[in-house]
């Protein structure tokens, strides 16, 4: 027996088909850059002054959802629909919190929204699990891991993240258009008839059975 119950065949089998790590030939270049210590304050932030930034979030978020009498507990109103159903209830807030006229002069729900609607910072959350999940079972998986499957891994990080940059695209044509013509005016009052608003998200009957969920955010 070998080290720690291994037979030394088994180790050097285990050597001769470990991956090789290539140097290149090229010395590095190394650069020097001078850099005034005592300046260090004017450059990075402490962890306390991030800490207090992400708390200022918090507060401004439940100063804006007691203007909207928006509830924490609606973070469940999802929870008992599946399917088609949630997807359009997630998305309908979606779009209800991006029309949202956002008139506090003192603090905005821009970049906050999922701390606002309580029920679309679940499902963030829950979709970071999902593609965490993901990722974890490809490096768990010996075939796929063995195999180096990088474009696999590639496709369903992507698949799973869709709907994170589907947010994010939305939300920055929102900004712009707010932007353009003021806060809560100018081309977002254009944007409601637009097709990402129609179709699937808030159509027929569904959209009548959501509006009951959905006053809470907008009393």
């Amino acid at each position: 027996m070998g080290l720690f119950g291994r037979s030394g065949s088994n180790v050097q089998q285990k050597k001769k088909g470990a991956p090789k790590i290539k140097f290149s030939d090229v010395d590095a270049e190394v650069r020097v850059y001078e850099f005034d210590w005592e300046l260090e304050r004017d450059y990075w932030y402490t962890k306390e002054e991030l800490k207090e930034m992400k708390d200022v979030r918090l507060k401004d978020a439940a100063v804006l959802r007691k203007e909207r009498d928006i509830k924490v507990a609606t973070r469940d109103d999802a929870d008992a629909l599946s399917g088609s159903r949630r997807g359009i209830f997630i998305g309908d807030s979606i779009t209800h919190a991006l029309d949202d006229k956002d008139e506090n002069e003192k603090v905005s729900c821009q970049g906050i929204e999922h701390f606002v609607w309580p029920v679309l910072q679940k499902e963030m959350v829950n979709r970071k699990k999902e593609l965490k999940a993901t990722v974890i079972s490809f490096s768990r998986d010996p075939k796929r891991y063995n195999n180096a499957d990088p474009q696999g891994l590639a496709e369903a990080s992507a698949k799973h993240s869709q709907w994170a940059r589907d947010v994010a695209t939305e939300r920055g044509l929102k900004y712009c258009q707010m932007k353009r013509g003021g806060r809560g005016g100018g081309l977002l009052a254009m944007t409601k008839n637009a097709k990402m608003n129609k179709g699937m998200r808030g159509a027929g009957t569904f959209k009548r059975e959501m509006s009951v969920h959905l006053k809470r955010g907008s009393n």
